[in-house]
């Protein structure tokens, strides 16, 4: 919930996968507009571009949206990265040709 102090929504990818759920529709329209042309001339055409030139736009902004405002000064707790490297059973795996 927003109302608890210091917590953060993650609108952002959530937008994202908004944006997904948009495009996947977009490509079941596509795919079905395709297949009910006929013959040499596909009179669905139309909607075919329209969907496909919307999802292009609406990704196009929303990656700029998720870098601009989420993936941009991101960094690596290397510190904590280290502590869980070398307390994970994976290093196992590194050990066992010299055990």
């Amino acid at each position: 919930s927003s109302i608890m102090p210091g917590k953060v929504n993650p609108v952002i990818p959530e937008v994202i996968n908004q944006v997904a759920f948009l495009i996947i529709g977009n490509d079941m329209t596509v795919t079905m507009a395709a297949e009910g042309g006929q013959l040499e001339l596909n009179a669905f055409e139309p909607i075919i571009f329209y969907c496909l030139f919307q999802s292009i736009g609406t990704l196009t902004y929303a990656v700029h949206t998720f870098v601009d405002n989420c993936v941009t000064g991101i960094t690596a707790n290397e510190e904590r990265c280290r502590e869980l490297v070398e307390s994970s059973v994976g290093v196992i795996t590194a050990l066992t040709p010299h055990i």
